[in-house]
């Protein structure tokens, strides 16, 4: 078994080890540099129209995951419209926003995750 002391020097050990970063690699060598920069350039231009829609699908799913964030706030809304609404004739309005309102946690749930498919350029 080890001693207290000898933890307490392997803590103290491991402790000060974790404070030192790891050397990061550096190629600056100009003649790689000058032979890669033209490949690199034409990959750039090729994957621009896919990086974009890309983007654009994942922004259209992350509005789509909000907006139904927010839908679920018509859960409580539609509470109180069945029951103080109930003499108002609002009992319409709010089994439907119940039922929308209870939906839309699956629905917020299922456009999280084909957020990460809609990165990949497919509008779901």
């Amino acid at each position: 078994m080890m001693t207290r002391t000898k933890l307490l020097l392997a803590a103290l050990l491991l402790a000060a080890g974790s404070f030192f970063a790891a050397p990061r690699a550096r190629a600056m060598d100009p003649v790689t540099l000058a032979l890669l920069a033209p490949a690199a350039m034409r990959m750039a231009e090729a994957t621009h129209p896919y990086l974009m829609n890309g983007l654009a699908c994942g922004a259209r799913g992350l509005a789509k995951t909000g907006i139904s964030a927010f839908k679920t706030l018509y859960l409580p809304l539609g509470a109180v419209q069945c029951t103080l609404g109930l003499p108002f004739g609002c009992l319409g309005s709010g089994v439907n926003n119940l039922i929308e309102g209870g939906a839309a946690p699956f629905e917020m749930a299922f456009h999280a995750c084909m957020l990460p498919v809609n990165l990949f350029g497919v509008d779901i």
